[in-house]
């Protein structure tokens, strides 16, 4: 179920403060193997790039400065939303955010430097913010300690690591995905509470898409 990738991702690990309350990408279900997102080439080295934040009121589109060749880390938060929340753009990802209520989450986005995003479309029915930032905004999960959140993530995965211990506890889906130099993988996609050890070679990102989703991740 690997996808290769043809470029090398160099991983800088950072620290950042850990994700908030938050509704997550609804992910649909699967009984069985998982197809990962295809992609032909990995994203280049990241370098630092200024943070770009964009603001607004109910239903909207902005337009985004983000460099082609960067993977960005998108968190969006509508704190007084009350009904559908989703965020679609034209790059290789598509949607990033489809969720219900309040919402803050975060997840990546310029995967693929062959469909970057230019334009991002936001419905929502309250005040929002979302901000675009490079990987100096990544929490680092540090091997031996666990991690814990709610919502949509994206953590780092120092070297060393080859295996994660996950709990989950939600009425709905929750997936995780990873990203490393040599692929990107869809690991997990399930219904419901779960405890399940999956095994991760590090140095990586790793996204957690949960809806209501209260998760704990332990590297090893």
């Amino acid at each position: 179920m690997k996808v290769r990738l043809g470029c090398v991702l160099l991983l800088v690990l950072a620290s950042a403060c850990a994700p908030s309350t938050g509704y997550g990408t609804i992910v649909a279900e699967s009984s069985a193997v998982a197809i990962p997102t295809p992609t032909s080439t990995a994203p280049p080295a990241p370098r630092d790039v200024p943070t770009e934040t964009h603001t607004g009121k109910g239903s909207g589109e902005f337009t985004t400065t983000w460099p082609a060749d960067q993977v960005g880390f998108f968190t969006f938060e509508c704190p007084k939303c009350t009904a559908n929340v989703i965020i679609d753009t034209d790059g290789g990802e598509h949607g990033l955010v489809n969720a219900i209520g309040a919402y803050r989450g975060t997840t990546w986005m310029n995967t693929d430097p062959d469909r970057p995003t230019k334009r991002v479309t936001v419905h929502a029915n309250a005040a929002w913010t979302a901000t675009i930032a490079d990987h100096r905004s990544i929490a680092t999960a540090e091997s031996g300690k666990p991690a814990s959140g709610k919502g949509d993530a994206v953590l780092k995965l120092p070297a060393g690591v080859t295996r994660i211990q996950f709990t989950a506890k939600t009425r709905g889906n929750v997936a995780l995905w990873v990203m490393s130099p040599e692929y990107r993988d869809l690991i997990l996609n399930q219904i419901g509470d779960l405890q399940v050890e999956r095994d991760v070679r590090g140095p990586a990102y790793l996204q957690v898409e949960g809806y209501e989703t209260s998760w704990t991740l332990t590297p090893s």
